[in-house]
């Protein structure tokens, strides 16, 4: 019979030290431009709504065929853009870049 080897329970222990910071992955301009395609979105559905509503014929008329696809078009579009406006600085890859040059000036 094969004898099952036991691991000894071991403490790991964590040094407070080690935490690392962590940023936010959006700035305050991604939720303006999430906040505003949202809005766009909304103001395209609305519209539609509205429009079934009041019109006679609401299947052929201008704000059913044109308005509301491009307000709803334009809110899609905003909030991949949103989602994917800027990279914070620290989860962007390494690139390799050259340190900044110090000039002394040696006449002093």
């Amino acid at each position: 019979m094969a004898r099952k080897k036991r691991r000894s329970a071991s403490k790991t222990t964590r040094s407070s030290t080690s935490r690392s910071v962590t940023t936010m992955p959006f700035d305050g301009i991604n939720y303006r431009l999430l906040l505003g395609a949202i809005g766009l979105i909304v103001l395209g559905y609305t519209v539609m709504l509205v429009d079934n509503r009041l019109s006679d014929n609401p299947v052929d008329s201008v704000f059913s065929l044109w308005v509301a696809p491009l307000l709803l078009l334009a809110g899609y579009v905003g909030v991949a853009g949103a989602v994917l406006w800027g990279v914070p600085r620290d989860v962007a890859p390494d690139l390799e870049v050259e340190p900044d040059v110090v000039v002394v000036d040696a006449r002093s």
